[in-house]
């Protein structure tokens, strides 16, 4: 992964931050619910090639478990990016370090809506289990859960018009956001310089509101 990658991904963090769906407030009230679990790794691949990319929402898939390395953290506002950018930092040093090898593109899971203290997960999905554990970061599984998946293409800047959207879908199909969102920036802008080709997958845990 490209250093250069991390800092297209910042704007798009930021964006998150402002404009994700509702309802992750609630999360922080009750950590074990929300928080991807900490588990032993299993040996399938995570298979996305049943989702596709067409653009928008796409359908609810039963997303399987991703091994991945983590760090969580959390900022007022204004240092969001400041730490962001530290995180993916140290993630893709302490990867190297491990000798862990990329599984896919960056990612990163949001915990509540807290302009004060907002809290968040940048991730690195990876392939195989390490056998030695890096310094600070986590290893972490995902784990695996109904997903409604939302294909966006454009720059980072226009991500506000997918949460309208998903939004939009949660409320009219009568479902439930039941976990922290995950976002994966699947197209590089260091090589694809075309901002309307650009892929961001949001992916929102969700069940049947009852």
């Amino acid at each position: 992964m490209k250093r250069s990658f991390i800092k297209f991904i910042l704007f798009a963090t930021v964006i998150v931050i402002t404009c994700s769906c509702g309802g992750s407030d609630d999360f922080a009230a009750d950590e074990k619910k929300v928080k991807d679990s900490l588990q032993k790794a299993q040996s399938d691949k995570n298979d996305f090639s049943k989702v596709g990319n067409n653009e928008g929402v796409v359908g609810i898939f039963d997303i399987p478990e991703m091994l991945t390395i983590c760090k969580l953290d959390s900022a007022p506002m204004k240092d969001v990016s400041f730490k962001v950018a530290k995180a993916y930092s140290v993630l893709e040093e302490e990867m190297n370090a491990v000798k862990a090898e990329l599984d896919g593109m960056p990612g990163m899971l949001t915990y509540n809506n807290d302009t004060t203290n907002f809290i968040f997960e940048c991730v690195l999905p990876i392939k195989t289990m390490p056998k030695q554990q890096p310094k600070t970061c986590k290893i972490v599984v995902l784990e695996a859960c109904p997903m409604l998946i939302y294909n966006f293409y454009g720059p980072y800047k226009q991500l506000f018009t997918a949460y309208n959207n998903i939004r939009k879908y949660i409320a009219d199909n009568k479902l439930v956001q039941n976990g922290p969102m995950r976002e994966f920036y699947l197209s590089d802008p260091t090589v694809e310089g075309d901002p309307a080709k650009w892929q961001t997958r949001i992916m929102v845990p969700v069940t049947k509101r009852k």
